[in-house]
């Protein structure tokens, strides 16, 4: 078992939900904001990402100059573009790797690992992760896949800006979890 303080590199877990912890239906995001998928872009670009084989399915393809693990139960799933793992562990140490040999090549790569989803991802990855970015979305749905319950005496928050609906986009937030470290 991989404790947070051995960590090679930090993990940020990113998600966007509503205020139901929905992050989805398993298939699809039910939401599109646009300004969230390029922010998102931007803050992962040059860094691992660990996912599930369903937020793999859901996206389609690897996404570009980032690197695309994903953690499956399945012996023989592969698929162009995915660096295939099938325990947590070995999804960071795939992580760190591909860091350290991206740092000689590539001055912009990160030295963090995100955690992309989905659910079954951050509920094994959660405790590992030292930040969280979030997206919270004003969307009415109760059901779906939920983002796990945080105590909120374990994170520091702060809200970083807020939009308002305008037409086919509705209201929603970006927030930045920071862990309190207890000593």
């Amino acid at each position: 078992m991989i404790k947070r303080e051995n960590l090679n590199n930090p993990i940020v877990c990113v998600v966007a939900m509503n205020q139901n912890r929905i992050i989805g239906d398993g298939k699809t995001m039910p939401w599109h904001i646009p300004g969230d998928l390029k922010r998102l872009k931007a803050m992962t670009m040059g860094a691992p990402l660990i996912m599930g084989r369903k937020t793999w399915d859901s996206i389609k393809r690897p996404l570009p100059g980032r690197a695309n693990i994903v953690l499956t139960k399945s012996k023989f799933w592969t698929e162009n573009g995915a660096i295939v793992v099938n325990t947590f562990e070995e999804a960071i140490k795939e992580a760190d790797s591909w860091i350290e040999k991206n740092k000689k090549v590539n001055e912009k790569t990160q030295n963090k690992i995100f955690l992309f989803g989905g659910a079954q991802i951050y509920n094994l990855g959660l405790k590992y992760c030292s930040n969280i970015e979030i997206t919270k979305v004003k969307f009415d749905l109760k059901n779906g896949l939920k983002f796990p319950k945080l105590d909120a005496l374990s994170w520091h928050k702060t809200k970083i800006k807020h939009f308002k609906a305008i037409t086919d986009i509705p209201e929603f937030s970006y927030w930045s979890y920071k862990r309190i470290v207890k000593i």
